[in-house]
């Protein structure tokens, strides 16, 4: 069995440029950054989005990092740091008169913000799908859910299922749409670091 490099030889090895050493970081913390991130706000796409844009910039200034006593503490902090600061952002431009700023013609904002459209139109291809492939029960539980706005128990009187099987209905259809973005925005993820390796 393999001896696994401590805490401080990886981050110094993906310091080094390692890429082996940043994957491995990734696969070790991104689940729990995951999870912190829902303490930290209830926004799924702005955590994920979060993740995604914490571990472009960390391989892009990798050279440019200090020594860590803690991944898990660094990064942890980086990321509250990033939501807060698109959370304050955000605030900002409602408080704002956004039709009276200027708006820059940069050909770099314009491509990002046709691969960023590109990339959402490819997700929601993917999720419809996959919630063609869903059961008719999990998808009129869905559409109770979520597009009538009824409670569970009323999804159950509706169906005529108890309440377990109501829960089960959507829950199980929620993880199943739920794997599909994040396995793609993991393959978004990698597709960005083989460009920038």
């Amino acid at each position: 069995m393999p001896i696994q490099p401590s805490p401080s030889d990886l981050w110094y090895a993906f310091r080094q440029g390692d890429s082996a050493a940043f994957q491995q970081i990734y696969r070790l913390y991104a689940h729990d950054l995951l999870n912190y991130g829902h303490k930290v706000t209830n926004d799924v796409p702005l955590i994920e989005d979060s993740i995604h844009d914490l571990f472009i910039e960390l391989w892009q200034s990798r050279a440019n990092l200090s020594d860590t006593d803690s991944i898990k503490f660094y990064l942890f902090r980086s990321l509250r740091n990033k939501i807060n600061k698109v959370r304050n952002r955000d605030l900002f431009f409602q408080a704002s008169d956004i039709d009276s700023a200027p708006v820059p013609a940069d050909d770099f904002v314009i491509e990002n913000n046709l691969i960023e459209r590109e990339e959402i139109e490819q997700l929601f291809r993917q999720l419809r799908k996959s919630y063609a492939l869903l059961t008719p029960r999990q998808q009129e539980a869905l559409n109770l859910r979520f597009y009538q706005h009824f409670s569970n128990e009323e999804i159950a009187q509706i169906m005529g299922v108890n309440y377990q099987s109501a829960c089960r209905f959507i829950y199980s259809a929620l993880k199943t749409l739920r794997e599909v973005v994040r396995i793609f925005s993991l393959s978004l993820l990698w597709f960005e670091l083989a460009r920038l390796v």
